[in-house]
């Protein structure tokens, strides 16, 4: 090998290793700067706004959402290394606690301010108003063939707390000369929030020349009634609602019963029994006051026993417009039918 070559080799390898042991000081390299402490975090938790009150109906409460954390982001020098992404399932979760709701109210609880009702027993309806005084007259027939024999007349007056109720049929023109006939009945008694209570019954009856009396004295306090064709009379125990034969009426007129079967003990003065009542739909009659509608109620046939039925007219107080009376046989003994109806309150 020549000299010259070599020597120019050796140089350069000296050169590249001076280079690589500079490079490998970093002699040449400026000194970095020194990095920043980096802020603290800050955070701060927002409470999520109360849910509306709840005042009629309940309200389905939202579940909150999560809350994120922001920091403000640290100077970083351009040189400094870019820290990797970190995932965001890698931080560790801050538990926030969701903001305890109270407990929405029952749709049946009403939230107010108000201080509670006070609910009571609800109070006896009164009685509907009624004529203090009035009539009810009747033309009067007999037998199946509805021949006129005369009229019936009957009366009430009520006073306060106290009623008089009157009845009074006589016969007219020739069954009035040969074979007079006179029903007479008088119920007295009080009126309370339940309709009317006798408290004594006459019935007076005359048939040509035979005549009887029976009288029901009615003792409510101590339960007993007495009752019978005088002068003899009898003592029994008083049912509750008991009724007699004119009163019975005037409490249908002013407590209409409902459509069906209704049982009260009943007297015409002589005895007293739970009798059966049919009340049935209304229907229209005719009558000298027009056709009118009315609701029957009729007594329920029994062998050997007298019956009636009774119509109630619902556009005049209910007040009794027809009465009929069945013998023991069941065939139809006489009719009353309204004729004409007088009221005050005089």
């Amino acid at each position: 090998m020549k000299r010259g070559p070599a020597m120019r080799l050796l140089a350069a390898v000296a050169l590249s290793v001076a280079a690589h042991a500079a490079l490998l000081a970093g002699s040449w390299l400026p000194q970095p700067e020194e990095v920043p402490e980096l802020p603290p975090l800050q955070a701060r938790l927002q409470p999520l706004p109360p849910p509306p009150a709840a005042v009629h109906r309940t309200v389905k409460q939202q579940k909150p959402q999560p809350q994120r954390i922001t920091a403000a982001p640290a100077a970083v020098p351009p040189t400094a290394p870019q820290p990797e992404a970190v995932p965001e399932t890698a931080i560790p979760a801050v538990q926030v606690p969701e903001p305890v709701a109270e407990a929405a109210p029952p749709e049946t609880t009403v939230i107010a301010s108000a201080a509670p009702t006070v609910f009571q027993a609800p109070e006896a309806p009164p009685l509907p108003s009624f004529p203090r005084k009035g009539s009810i007259t009747y033309l009067l027939t007999m037998g199946a063939d509805q021949t006129p024999v005369g009229r019936t007349v009957q009366t009430w007056e009520f006073d306060g707390t106290q009623y008089t109720l009157g009845s009074q049929s006589e016969s007219t023109g020739l069954i009035e000369m040969f074979r007079p006939h006179r029903y007479y009945y008088l119920s007295k008694g009080t009126v309370s929030d339940q309709g009317l209570r006798p408290e004594r019954f006459l019935a007076s009856v005359k048939r040509g020349s035979r005549s009887e009396e029976s009288l029901a004295v009615f003792n409510w306090e101590q339960g007993q009634v007495r009752l019978g064709r005088l002068p003899q009379q009898t003592t029994m125990s008083l049912p509750a609602g008991s009724q007699d034969i004119i009163s019975f009426m005037y409490q249908l007129a002013l407590v209409p019963p409902a459509t069906g079967r209704i049982t009260l003990p009943f007297t015409r003065g002589r005895q007293l029994e739970a009798t059966s009542f049919d009340v049935l739909p209304a229907e229209t009659i005719d009558t000298p006051l027009g056709r009118l509608r009315a609701v029957p109620v009729i007594q329920t046939r029994e062998s050997g026993r007298e019956s009636l039925a009774v119509w109630l007219a619902t556009e005049y107080r209910n007040l009794p417009v027809r009465i009929r009376f069945f013998n023991r046989d069941g065939e139809l003994s006489g009719e009353q039918l309204v004729n004409a109806i007088q009221v005050s309150e005089q």
